[in-house]
């Protein structure tokens, strides 16, 4: 395994080739199972057994992460139950639940209540933070879709969790790169990454993404 790398493969399958604690941290997003694909113009956001999904990176991020593992969850109507399954089941596991409050959710129609915040939950070691005031929520807007990939993972939610809970040095994994902004905030703040990433086209997309920081800072 070599570090400040993005992998063009299924982290399921990357996921064997890790040793228990080989990375520090992970954090990451998987996909919402939102059934209507209205989220990717490249990816089938519909899974046939999404626990199963959850379940497996669950398990893999506990062996594999030394430190903590703070995994982005949004419970929707279409995958509420498998959520709640896995929170009940890894409840010993759980040492904290943030709350993402989004500004500028996607309206919603017909007297539905509107889906205006995700969990990040934290699985393994308890998060310590490098301030001394740390709150277990933050807000912020919705990302901007990038190459056909709407659910961007917000910079300044991956800057909050990097900065305030890992050091400068330590490997942070994201299973589901998307268009890599786990890798540029890690190249920002001086943390080594590690990525995997299934649709070619988003794969393309984080490699130019952490690119262009990496020749901005060397400016």
């Amino acid at each position: 395994m070599t570090p400040d790398t993005l992998h063009l493969a299924n982290c399921f399958e990357f996921f064997k080739t890790l040793d228990d604690n080989e990375v520090d941290y992970i954090f990451t997003s998987p996909p919402y199972n939102r059934k209507r694909n209205d989220k990717y113009d490249l990816f089938n956001d519909n899974s046939s057994d999404y626990y199963e999904t959850l379940h497996t990176l669950f398990l893999e991020s506990l062996r594999v992460a030394r430190k903590t593992a703070f995994i982005n969850i949004m419970r929707s109507y279409y995958n509420s139950v498998e959520v709640c399954q896995i929170i009940g089941e890894f409840a010993a596991s759980i040492s904290e639940i943030f709350i993402w409050h989004k500004k500028n959710p996607l309206p919603t129609g017909g007297g539905a209540i509107n889906n205006a915040y995700e969990f990040v939950i934290a699985i393994g070691e308890r998060p310590k933070s490098n301030n001394t005031y740390t709150k277990n929520h933050l807000t912020t807007s919705v990302a901007r879709p990038i190459g056909g990939h709407r659910p961007v993972m917000k910079t300044e939610v991956a800057e909050f969790f990097i900065e305030n809970f890992t050091q400068q040095g330590e490997l942070i994994y994201d299973p589901f790169m998307g268009t890599g902004t786990t890798a540029l905030v890690c190249k920002k703040l001086g943390r080594r990454y590690l990525g995997t990433e299934i649709i070619p086209e988003y794969h393309a997309v984080s490699i130019d993404r952490v690119h262009q920081v990496q020749q901005a800072l060397f400016r």
